[in-house]
């Protein structure tokens, strides 16, 4: 293990730890540690001798009481991400048309600097809110307080997140608001059942003011995380690009961007009914559904939930995703137009990285896979 902490390990001893990582999922013990581990601050990813011996007496420490099968490899397993982020700063698993493994070298090691000096910050709380009568609110200028009213209802900021609340009489008209974020925003709020929703990057749903009748409808586009309130007289139905999620009560993601492939929807608590004008299937949490250009509903009986939702948490999670895909992320969450010049190779990344580094942190993990970067104003260009 030594070897691992001291950079000396050779490449068939990293490919073997590696291999326990690749072939297990959905621990949280491993992802626990190896999110600890990449949260380092940019710059010396390295670990001196104290915390090494610190992070080995936690691995042995779980590893002292009599260990069934299961357990050793969950520990066996826990041991190689740390070695793993240790000696290298961070790992990405790279794939055309055979595994490979691509090693990211601590940040005071990389080249192409040039990028920090037009680098660009992360997104943050952006978001503009639209009332019924065509005025605007912009959110991230705005103080705590009282933003609006509609009707019988208030619209109040507290701590960066909207909230509806009634006032006075109950409802009897409906107002619609809608709010939106720009390329580099997020934005989080209360629905006047109770129900939150947090907005992703480039994003945007519209409401009413006050849920009246027999359901509660809201619209969106692209990605929207919700926590719907319970109430069994009165189902939560979420319209997307001619789809519909119906829904008494849970937690669920949808990803519905004009520019991927399929509309995602990831269940992580409850139960909802996805449908279009031609089919529709009921999924249990864990699962996801995938809905095409051609209508076609497909389920994905064992989703990885964590990837779906990582944007929520404050990360960007990758399962054996394509550069171009990571861009698409990248593109919304940092406001930068990506250019692509010809043969560019493929490649395939699994990751975790923090949504609060800067363009150039992430981008100089990715461009240690045979691509290089040039960023010029809001213009990336991606080249071989």
């Amino acid at each position: 293990m030594r070897l691992f902490a001291d950079n000396k390990a050779t490449e068939r001893e990293i490919e073997e730890m590696l291999s326990l990582l690749t072939r297990q999922e959905g621990d949280k013990e491993l992802e626990s540690f190896m999110m600890e581990l990449q949260q380092e601050p940019d710059g010396d990813t390295s670990l001196h001798p104290a915390d090494w011996e610190s992070i080995w007496d936690r691995i042995h420490h779980s590893a002292i009481e009599p260990m069934t099968p299961v357990k050793k490899m969950r520990w066996l397993r826990v041991a190689a991400a740390v070695i793993i982020l240790i000696s290298s700063g961070a790992y990405f698993f790279n794939r055309s048309t055979k595994t490979e493994i691509v090693k990211i070298e601590p940040a005071r090691h990389l080249k192409g600097d040039v990028l920090l000096k037009n680098d660009v910050l992360p997104g943050g709380n952006k978001a503009i809110l639209t009332l019924a009568n065509g005025s605007q609110i912009v959110l991230d200028s705005a103080a705590n307080g009282t933003l609006a009213h509609q009707g019988h209802t208030v619209i109040k900021l507290t701590n960066g997140q909207v909230v509806y609340k009634e006032a006075g009489a109950k409802a009897n008209e409906v107002f619609y608001n809608t709010m939106s974020t720009p390329r580099g925003g997020q934005y989080r709020l209360i629905l006047p059942d109770g129900s939150m929703v947090w907005l992703n990057a480039v994003s945007s749903i519209r409401y009413p003011t006050a849920f009246i009748g027999k359901e509660r409808a809201v619209e969106i586009t692209g990605e929207a995380y919700f926590e719907v309130a319970k109430d069994a007289s009165m189902p939560f139905k979420v319209a997307v690009n001619g789809m519909e999620v119906a829904v008494l009560g849970t937690h669920f993601n949808i990803n519905a961007y004009n520019d991927e492939p399929v509309i995602k929807t990831t269940l992580l608590e409850g139960s909802v009914k996805v449908s279009t004008g031609t089919s529709s299937s009921i999924i249990k949490p864990g699962q996801q559904t995938q809905l095409n250009n051609s209508g076609l509903i497909k389920v994905i009986p064992d989703a990885d939930v964590a990837e779906a939702v990582a944007w929520k948490d404050g990360r960007f999670e990758f399962k054996d995703a394509d550069l171009k895909t990571i861009l698409r992320q990248v593109m919304r969450w940092y406001d930068v137009d990506v250019e692509y010049q010809s043969n560019i190779p493929d490649r395939y990344f699994t990751a975790a990285i923090s949504r609060d580094k800067t363009l150039s942190g992430v981008l100089k993990i990715l461009k240690l896979s045979d691509v290089d970067f040039r960023l010029e104003g809001k213009k990336l260009t991606v080249t071989p």
